[in-house]
């Protein structure tokens, strides 16, 4: 049976939108660092889960009375939204994510769900969601959490990265666009600011592998113990490229496999469809060994010098290359999740 709840950990920069194509195809809606994103499905919840949170959110006097026929159905579902607000607000505490002290969300209503244990709170969600976060650091994220998930390898987690040179690219060009196109991450705006200074692409590349602050590069650090743990299922944005973006079809299926068994999906459902194409001028962004052909010597050397430890080459045995992969890919893999690039070819 398909897990109802999922956490991947995709770095800034790694085309976490290939991810989220996938997930969302399963049957998953994202929140978090991608529940702006067009592909998230609606996540309609069911009865009994409108009537689990609200018990939990309001307790079972208040809860009767918004689920009584008579009563207005718009007070409902602005109760209904507060409480899936307000379990946003504190799951993303609990994966050590920032937030604003100044919120809309009752702070009765937070402070409620925030004492549940960690169990409780993944049957709260409604439908099947997929927390998208751009790092779990051990250091920040809640203890209680750390040592459910010790115990039980539930929600099962998913670290999607990318080569290093690649995702810097990815961000200084997502940080070079108008700020309505950044977005409203606090380090976001500053950083868009600061790249501004600086007249040349080298002098951008420069200051990503030298300023310890710049966006990814300290969630990449801080999460580099995803790689080696044996429950965390990973996969790079080089595997889910396929051939259009400079991967092979033979590296996706595989990737594709390793995901369904982590959520425990035996085959993909029959919703599992094609994921849409890229937005216009993302197939470059999201293009395999883009960072490759822009870094100068000095720049490799910058990399090796600070953050040696990120540098993942293909003959590490961990990550085998395409080539080496084994033949055993099931066969009921439909076609929109084996060959995406089929439908970018418009």
């Amino acid at each position: 049976m398909a897990v109802p709840q999922m956490i991947a950990v995709s770095l800034p920069g790694s085309g976490t939108s290939l991810l989220a194509d996938v997930t969302t195809a399963l049957g998953y809606t994202s929140y978090g660092t991608m529940s702006g994103d067009p592909a998230a499905g609606p996540g309609q919840p069911g009865p009994g889960e409108v009537y689990s949170l609200l018990t939990a959110a309001y307790g079972p006097d208040r809860t009767a009375l918004l689920l009584n026929p008579p009563h207005h159905r718009g007070s409902l579902e602005d109760a209904f939204q507060q409480a899936v607000s307000a379990l946003w607000r504190v799951w993303w505490t609990r994966l050590g994510q920032p937030t604003t002290h100044a919120s809309p969300v009752d702070p009765d209503v937070e402070s409620r769900l925030a004492r549940l244990p960690d169990t409780t709170l993944l049957k709260l969600l409604p439908g099947h969601g997929c927390w998208y976060i751009t790092g779990l650091d051990l250091q920040r994220a809640d203890a209680d959490f750390l040592r459910t998930w010790h115990t039980r390898s539930q929600p099962p987690i998913v670290h999607h990265h990318r080569d290093i040179r690649d995702r810097i690219i990815s961000q200084i060009r997502a940080l070079s666009q108008p700020v309505d196109r950044v977005g409203s991450l606090p380090e976001h705006l500053i950083y868009r600011d600061i790249l501004a200074t600086r007249p040349t692409l080298d002098d951008k590349i420069t200051l990503a592998l030298t300023d310890p602050g710049f966006p990814g590069m300290r969630e990449a650090h801080r999460s580099q113990w995803l790689l080696h743990h044996p429950a965390i299922c990973v996969i790079t944005h080089e595997e889910l490229a396929g051939p259009l973006l400079g991967g092979t079809t033979r590296a996706r299926e595989r990737a594709l496999t390793r995901l369904l068994h982590t959520t425990g999906h035996p085959a993909p459902p029959a919703s599992a469809g094609t994921p849409p194409p890229p937005a216009d001028g993302a197939g470059d962004d999201l293009a395999v060994g883009i960072g490759r052909r822009l870094f100068t010597a000095a720049h490799e050397r910058l990399l090796r010098h600070h953050h040696s430890a990120l540098l993942r080459e293909p003959a590490d045995p961990s990550h085998p290359p395409a080539d080496d992969l084994p033949d055993d890919l099931p066969d009921d893999l439909p076609a929109g999740l084996r060959q995406p690039e089929a439908s970018w070819r418009g």
